[in-house]
């Protein structure tokens, strides 16, 4: 029996990861919320690594609404960098296998060219971050703290989470709930066609990450999506053809009509090659994903 401690309990992707966990029965699992841990407190942290002595540290916490970020740095800091650098110690103190999660947001959406379309274009993790906001430098800057210092660990970069919990950060929203209220609410929804990004059910998420902790090994940074590349045009013009709507529902905009001015990458898309072969793992492609979870939440059925 394997001890797991995860903080950011109530996210979405902890929330699945614990279910999972839950089913597989051979994990004690100690889940803390933001009212039960505070990461960015070493007293803390220290105390309740004494007490469990875990195995694994999942670390859910962390600070990613972009555009708040920016007007709080340090708070930003502190739970995305500094929370880090005390949990690589006490897990090389423990023994303890640190899972990290951090972005596509590392990447500044320019990636040369291949020559031909295939996974070669996604970027993969032998490519360089180059961040081009405070948010994937922060984020990156985390990874960093961990592969420097931490022994056993994970650095897992996801994008465009969505789970039936939703996103505290959105009011328990994320971008397939928001795109069915304002089908259900307006009749249409306006959506950014100008980013190509991945999506991530967090239950093929949270299968695949429990893959990883069972076989423990081979530890290093992974990109963790659901396959294939698409734009939040693609994503809702799916949700909307699985709803059996029009499809002049949807109408496609610009980033610079729905964001600020903050500067966000044009094309971030994955590779989950690696992650993929070294754990001998499938990971569905996305339009798999939003079916299946327009099923869990009820929308359409199998």
């Amino acid at each position: 029996m394997k001890t797991v401690m995860v903080s950011g309990a109530d996210g979405q992707l902890v929330t699945d990861i614990l279910k999972t966990l839950q089913k597989e029965g051979n994990f004690h699992v100690v889940a803390y919320d933001r009212s039960r841990l505070d990461v960015t407190d070493k007293l803390h942290l220290e105390t309740e690594f004494r007490k469990i002595n875990p195995d694994f540290f999942i670390q859910g916490a962390s600070y990613h609404v972009v555009e708040e970020i920016n007007k709080n740095p340090k708070e930003a800091c502190d739970v995305n960098i500094a929370s880090l650098h005390y949990l690589s110690d006490l897990c090389n103190e423990y023994d303890c296998t640190l899972i990290n999660f951090s972005t596509n947001y590392v990447f500044s959406g320019v990636k040369p060219p291949a020559e031909d379309w295939d996974e070669l274009q996604h970027y993969n993790e032998m490519d360089h971050a180059r961040p081009v906001n405070l948010y994937g430098i922060l984020k990156y800057a985390g990874e960093q703290v961990v592969s420097i210092n931490c022994e056993k660990y994970y650095n897992i970069r996801v994008s465009g989470l969505f789970g039936k919990t939703g996103s505290r950060a959105k009011n328990g929203k994320n971008f397939p709930y928001i795109i069915i209220d304002n089908l259900e609410e307006n009749g249409t929804a306006e959506v950014v066609a100008d980013q190509v990004i991945n999506i991530s059910y967090t239950v093929d998420l949270a299968t695949v990450i429990i893959d990883m902790m069972k076989q423990n090994d081979y530890f290093g940074t992974y990109h963790l999506v659901n396959k294939g590349a698409c734009t939040w045009y693609d994503v809702a013009r799916e949700i909307n053809y699985l709803l059996g709507r029009r499809d002049v529902d949807i109408i496609p905009i610009e980033t610079k009509d729905f964001y600020t001015n903050l500067k966000r990458p044009r094309d971030t898309s994955l590779s989950v090659g690696k992650v993929e072969d070294t754990f001998n793992v499938k990971v569905p492609e996305w339009q798999s994903g939003i079916f299946r979870f327009l099923c869990e939440i009820g929308k359409i059925s199998l």
